[in-house]
């Protein structure tokens, strides 16, 4: 049987990273990066649409993290170059096909120059390269104790 591109399906993302001064409370950044979902997170959705449940949590995103790796994100990757922070997500929510992912970084948390952003879920914690990695983004930001740090993650599904 042969699928057109009717019949396939695409999953695309994109992170928004925002930086909030908190003596002001005005937003000082808002960028947009592209990012890329690491074979270990497209096949971790694949299991997840199966019920396979191969892992904990499967095929589901519970942590997101910031890193000072500079190596640009590739399909084989399955961590951050260098992880420093981690935080369990703030917030979820799904609506017309596009699911929306948030990470929020206090002004004590992230602080430095950061350079990759990942999601992490399944078997992930708290401690730093654990889980499977969704999403890969490169970044470029400085984050210092006085600003606060959101970063949302759109994951588009859509027919190809």
């Amino acid at each position: 049987m042969k699928v057109n591109g009717a019949n396939r399906f695409i999953i695309s993302g994109r992170i928004r990273l925002i930086l909030r001064d908190v003596k002001t409370g005005k937003v000082e950044v808002s960028r947009w990066y592209k990012n890329l979902m690491p074979i270990a997170g497209r096949q971790a959705v694949g299991r997840r649409l199966g019920n396979i449940a191969l892992k904990a949590n499967e095929g589901m995103v519970t942590y997101g993290a910031v890193g000072t790796g500079v190596t640009a994100p590739d399909a084989a990757d399955v961590k951050l170059e260098t992880e420093i922070c981690r935080k369990l997500i703030a917030s979820a929510d799904y609506s017309a096909n596009v699911v929306t992912i948030r990470t929020f970084f206090a002004t004590s948390e992230a602080v430095g120059d950061l350079k990759e952003f990942g999601l992490f879920g399944e078997e992930a914690s708290a401690v730093i390269d654990t889980g499977t990695l969704f999403q890969h983004a490169a970044i470029d930001r400085t984050k210092t104790n006085t600003k606060t740090l959101t970063i949302e993650s759109e994951i588009t599904i859509s027919q190809g």
